[in-house]
């Protein structure tokens, strides 16, 4: 017992240190210091075992820095995409470029277990719509070449759009068509599916908050799959109150186990 105290105390004295660290950059852009600082976060995050996470949340440094560690992963998340959305929009071989993402087959893993789950949820989407795209749209063109129906990718950030457009482009990708929109505010009665996407929503109300609006928007019996986080992983990614989801039905919900941080939440959406 007292090694596994002092395990915990030591993972939560570095993810305290590491978010301090990444606190006092001048910017989060990609370089080797921010990657390095990032890694270090992540791995620390994966490799503390399920039954430390409560304690390890709990930790008063850990426990006050909570939402500053969400922002700071979310804000380097985005400075990532900007920056690789940038690179294979004007590198002379953009599907070169895009393989050496190095978190190409992350994305890939979870838009597979993603079309896995909409598929044993029901009959196969004539349509999907993607909440959050972001500028790199690695999902919303996953989705497109994987279940070859028309995808619509949308986004409340002007930049993040049309940087999604030129990545589609260079990619060759003709079945997506990308939008600005409010996740909250958006007409999705056209589609038999809707993905929302972990950054969308900065803290679980803000999640519950976005979803009602979302459900108000989905017409009766499409599906909604949410993109989530559990224990350790929500300093990460703000989870999905599945008791905060009226009007939907959760038919399943999935934990990944290896590097794949976000969780599923699979939801019918009630007449």
């Amino acid at each position: 017992m007292t090694t596994e105290l002092s395990e915990t105390t030591l993972t939560a004295d570095r993810i305290v240190h590491l978010a301090d660290q990444l606190t006092a950059l001048p910017d989060l852009r990609p370089g080797p210091q921010t990657n390095a600082l990032f890694g270090d976060l992540v791995q620390a995050v994966l490799a503390a075992p399920e039954r430390q996470s409560h304690d390890i949340l709990t930790h008063p440094g850990v426990n006050s820095r909570r939402d500053a560690i969400r922002e700071l992963s979310a804000r380097g998340e985005t400075a990532l995409e900007h920056t690789w959305a940038e690179h294979i929009a004007t590198e002379p071989d953009p599907r070169a470029t895009l393989a050496a993402f190095p978190y190409l087959d992350n994305y890939d893993r979870l838009t597979a277990l993603e079309v896995r789950l909409l598929l044993r949820s029901g009959a196969a989407p004539a349509s999907v719509a993607v909440l959050g795209c972001g500028p790199l749209p690695l999902s919303a063109l996953g989705y497109a070449d994987t279940l070859g129906v028309p995808v619509v990718g949308l986004d409340r950030d002007p930049a993040a759009v049309a940087l999604a457009r030129r990545v589609s482009t260079r990619l060759g990708t003709a079945a997506v068509r990308f939008e600005l929109a409010d996740a909250a505010a958006v007409d999705l009665t056209s589609h038999d599916a809707v993905v929302l996407a972990a950054l969308v929503g900065d803290t679980p109300s803000d999640k519950a908050a976005i979803l009602r609006e979302v459900g108000s928007n989905m017409r009766p019996g499409a599906t909604l799959l949410a993109r989530s986080a559990r224990g350790l992983r929500t300093l990460l990614y703000p989870p999905v109150d599945l008791g905060a989801m009226p009007g939907f039905e959760v038919l399943e919900v999935v934990h990944p186990a290896d590097d794949v941080i976000n969780s599923v939440v699979v939801a019918r959406r009630l007449g």
